[in-house]
């Protein structure tokens, strides 16, 4: 069993590798549910991929932190968590039924924005003029890509950009907690989160699915419980500000996966909102990095 105390040698890039690696199966995940949910509501779909996360990352979890994992510092708040998680999801995949898997990967990448964003308000973070420029960079970037206002519009935007703000909110709990919880125990929590959640939309939308919906939502479980657990390593070998920039290999991958498997092209705009949502994160990162070397 692995204590709190007991982690890896600093390894950098074995760590890059693990995010690179983690990267693509997130990006070839969605791809997948994105097939799913034209056919199965995404609460179904969740819910296929929850039991399947569940039945692999409990075992695990429990080897690694034993008793740990059911005895969180502040169950409340792994709870909130989960919450965020479930409806971060939720949003996404139900975005992923109207919009190109590229462009919505690109509105979602706003979250690691958002995140300097809630950390001001809900923990109190001084944040710089630099990191403010960042952000205001970033929310362009967001704008570009879905234009409010023009004919190329769609409402269906505002699905992505939900999931990323929750998603934003999770990581900010996140933080609140990575002093007294294992990273384990918030997996698991945020699992059984969402495994109870969707559970109890679920008659509410429910079609038998067949049995290649199920082997597909099968495969994106193994590959989110996969994807997530390199995350996990990747953080116990390195700093998340020095991680953080690598993730962004997610929406060249997505993007190649939707012109290869679904025949989309994200048009100009798409590109130059990304290009300023990249370049934001980026910097976020970066004054994370010196905020780091500095305190």
């Amino acid at each position: 069993m692995i204590r709190l105390e007991e982690r890896p040698a600093e390894n950098k890039p074995l760590a890059i590798a693990f995010v690179l690696s983690a990267a693509l199966i997130f990006a070839c995940s969605d791809a997948v549910s994105k097939v799913m949910v034209a056919q199965i509501h995404p609460v179904e779909a969740s819910w296929i991929r929850s039991v399947v996360v569940m039945i692999i990352t409990l075992p695990i979890a429990y080897r690694r932190r034993g008793k740990a994992i059911f005895l969180p510092h502040s169950p409340l708040k792994q709870v909130l968590r989960g919450a965020g998680v479930l409806m971060s999801s939720l949003l996404f995949l139900t975005g992923l039924t109207y919009l190109p898997l590229a462009d919505a990967s690109a509105i979602n990448f706003i979250w690691p924005v958002l995140i300097t964003v809630f950390a001001v308000v809900f923990l109190g973070e001084k944040v710089g003029i630099r990191r403010v420029s960042a952000t205001i960079v970033g929310f362009l970037g967001m704008l570009l890509i879905v234009r409010p206002g023009s004919s190329s519009f769609q409402m269906a935007a505002i699905y992505p950009l939900g999931g990323a703000a929750f998603w934003a909110l999770s990581n900010v709990m996140t933080r609140s907690m990575s002093a007294t919880d294992p990273p384990e125990t918030t997996i698991v929590w945020s699992s059984a989160v969402m495994l109870l959640g969707t559970t109890i939309l679920l008659p509410f939308v429910w079609i038998t699915p067949s049995f290649h919906l199920i082997m597909l939502g099968t495969i994106v479980g193994i590959g989110s419980a996969v994807a997530h657990a390199l995350i996990v390593f990747a953080l116990e070998r390195s700093n998340a500000s020095t991680l953080a920039p690598f993730s962004y290999i997610q929406l060249v991958w997505a993007t190649l996966i939707g012109y290869l498997v679904f025949n989309t092209i994200p048009d100009r705009w798409i590109f130059a909102g990304a290009t300023l949502i990249v370049a934001s994160g980026l910097y976020t990162a970066h004054r994370e990095r010196v905020r780091g070397r500095t305190t």
